[in-house]
């Protein structure tokens, strides 16, 4: 008997198993096909784009080989259609080429054409902020200080990418322009932030080195306290040339 019943539980089980395949199979195969067909897609995606990448980079770098043989103009151009139609990346890179090899005969329109990165919000934050250094220095050489720390000025802040080269290029133009104590201001702020490379903090302390021989090292002020000893009675027994020594700066 318990084989029967064992028989009839397995053919009830065997006509839900199949009712219900009956039921749901063609939704089944519909999202099986849809996970095929994304799958496909997805991969499409990815080869054609590696695809443009690499076809981007053979043109980028035949630009750059313009550039290295002096040929500008073709440089210039040749960056200029691959700022039309390569992928985003490169074609933000092609447009700083662009305005690098402006520079070197126009900084007038190298200037533009940075400006012009710098504002765009459609470029990736980092190209961003390499143009407006590089309009910040170009518009520098260009003799323009005042508009150069415009434009350095929102580059210092904390989270700055290159707000150690911002503060560098500061305290130089401010040394240029002979306003020493602006200088000696920003080259202190490079020599005491442990967070900006050393090569950096190098070249700080040598521009200190500069300013100090055209202005001369700064004295105190008069009336300044630069140190104080307390009087402090030393223990019994111990040396009076040990009592500590309290420097105090007279704001």
């Amino acid at each position: 008997m318990s084989d029967i019943f064992r028989e009839v539980d397995e053919e009830v089980q065997r006509e839900k198993v199949e009712t219900l395949w009956s039921r749901y199979q063609t939704p089944v195969f519909v999202i099986a096909g849809l996970i095929v067909a994304a799958t496909g897609a997805w991969n499409y995606y990815v080869s054609e784009k590696t695809k443009a990448a690499e076809a981007a980079n053979v043109r980028f770098m035949a630009a750059v080989t313009l550039a290295d043989a002096g040929k500008s103009a073709e440089a210039i151009a040749a960056f200029d259609a691959l700022a039309k139609d390569a992928p985003k990346g490169y074609a933000g890179l092609a447009r700083l080429r662009a305005a690098e090899e402006l520079g070197k005969t126009d900084k007038a329109k190298a200037i533009d054409a940075l400006d012009a990165i710098g504002d765009d919000a459609s470029v990736d934050h980092l190209t961003q902020e390499v143009a407006r250094m590089r309009g910040a220095v170009y518009t520098m050489e260009a003799g323009d200080s005042e508009k150069s720390m415009l434009k350095l000025g929102p580059l210092m802040t904390s989270k700055g990418v290159f707000r150690f080269s911002a503060q560098e290029w500061t305290g130089l133009d401010a040394l240029q322009n002979q306003d020493y104590d602006e200088a000696e201001r920003v080259f202190n702020l490079l020599l005491n932030d442990r967070d900006a490379p050393q090569s950096m903090r190098q070249r700080a302390s040598a521009y200190m080195g500069l300013l100090h021989a055209a202005r001369g090292v700064k004295t105190p002020e008069a009336g300044a306290i630069t140190s104080v000893t307390p009087i402090i009675e030393p223990a019994e027994g111990s040396d009076p040339a040990d009592a500590p020594t309290v420097t105090i700066e007279k704001k």
